[in-house]
């Protein structure tokens, strides 16, 4: 005797089981680092338990019509109770507080946050991780704001800027800026040995690889060039509007974004991890946008590889910067009790400086995504 599939039963025990997987997934997303593998998971069985769900939904319509009538509410009540009017208001009421970040809510994401964010400093299998603490706050006076930078595993000779910006965009002041970029002391001039070759991977990523042998180079040690590399951190420069010209640091505040030097926010690229101390001088201020843009030259890919623009003059020059420069964001608010901010990738910047504007999309990307493992901004 064959057996008939029952529409409802699968609709039914599918929506259960995912619903389950969703439930450890969640919570699992709450508590722990970000990983491919979890988010994977939680997103095709997301999906699946919708599209399950909604199928139930079809097979169950004329029950959610009798339901969701406003004419039988009153005639269910006296059925069913206030059930109808109890499920509306509360998944409404949650949506809501939600949105308008009701402080419990908050409180229990911040919760979250350190979780997850204390699991990220956790070494693991006896690993010793190192910090450099750096203290450029003691240069200035104002409110205290931390940096905390663990090197990604592509991490090599970066060049990179801190900043924050008003909500409206408005350049507030920088945080720290590698020495090249602020002095635009570039001293090496780097060329392609032979001008046909093509590079579509990092060459510093081959063991036993000798500069020499892909590139010549001239060194100067009192470099400094007549135009900016505004390939190197253009979301930066171009904020900061050093773009045509040479400024140099000390006291010179021509062509600076408010007349903000960068003196007393310079210093060499810190090759490990670090927690970097500075102040905001605008005490007033209490919601604010920080950006860390950061760039290495040479991490060519597939897609930017040394011939991708030819007729660029700057990426097909000797800039080599590669895959363009990465930025990462955090908005911050003095007003919450939220302490400790994680940074989300924002984008990326333009491959050869053309503009400051952060580019969403970063499929093309490769190592240039493996730069950071993680920033966080310690308010308290």
């Amino acid at each position: 005797m064959s057996r008939s599939l029952n529409r409802r039963t699968l609709a039914t025990m599918v929506v259960f089981l995912t619903s389950i997987v969703i439930l450890v997934t969640s919570v699992l997303m709450f508590i722990n680092r970000y990983s491919n593998q979890v988010a994977t998971v939680h997103i095709v069985v997301g999906f699946l338990f919708l599209a399950f769900a909604h199928w139930h939904a079809l097979n169950n319509i004329a029950a959610l019509k009798l339901y969701l009538n406003p004419k039988n509410l009153l005639k269910l009540s006296s059925k069913h109770g206030l059930a109808t009017f109890v499920a509306v208001g509360f998944s409404v009421g949650i949506v809501v507080l939600a949105v308008v970040e009701f402080e419990p809510f908050k409180r229990f994401h911040q919760w979250g946050t350190i979780m997850r964010l204390s699991g990220e400093v956790e070494a693991s299998e006896g690993e010793v991780i190192s910090y450099r603490i750096v203290d450029y706050g003691s240069q200035h006076t104002g409110r205290e704001l931390k940096v905390d930078f663990k090197m990604g595993q592509a991490f090599h000779w970066p060049q990179y800027a801190i900043w924050i910006e008003s909500l409206d965009g408005s350049f507030i002041q920088p945080l720290f800026v590698t020495e090249s970029v602020a002095t635009n002391t570039f001293k090496n001039k780097v060329w392609l040995s032979d001008s046909a070759t093509v590079l579509n991977s990092n060459p510093f990523d081959k063991k036993e690889f000798e500069f020499e042998s892909l590139f010549s180079e001239d060194y100067n040690e009192n470099a400094s060039n007549n135009k900016f590399r505004v390939e190197s951190l253009p979301v930066f420069l171009h904020k900061f509007n050093k773009t045509d010209s040479a400024v140099g640091t000390e006291g010179d505040t021509e062509g600076d974004t408010n007349g903000i030097p960068l003196d007393g926010y310079t210093g060499a690229t810190l090759f490990d991890n670090y927690i970097l101390s500075q102040k905001i001088k605008n005490t007033a201020i209490q919601q604010f946008n920080v950006f860390f843009e950061i760039n290495q030259s040479f991490d060519f890919n597939e897609y930017y590889s040394s011939d991708r623009f030819p007729r660029d003059k700057v990426y097909s020059g000797d800039g080599f910067s590669a895959q363009p420069s990465v930025i990462y964001h955090a908005q911050i608010d003095f007003n919450s009790p939220t302490t400790l901010y994680p940074m989300s990738l924002a984008g990326h910047g333009h491959h050869s400086g053309q503009n400051g504007e952060i580019h969403p999309e970063v499929g093309k990307l490769t190592t240039a995504l493996k730069l950071v493992d993680r920033i966080l901004i310690d308010v308290r």
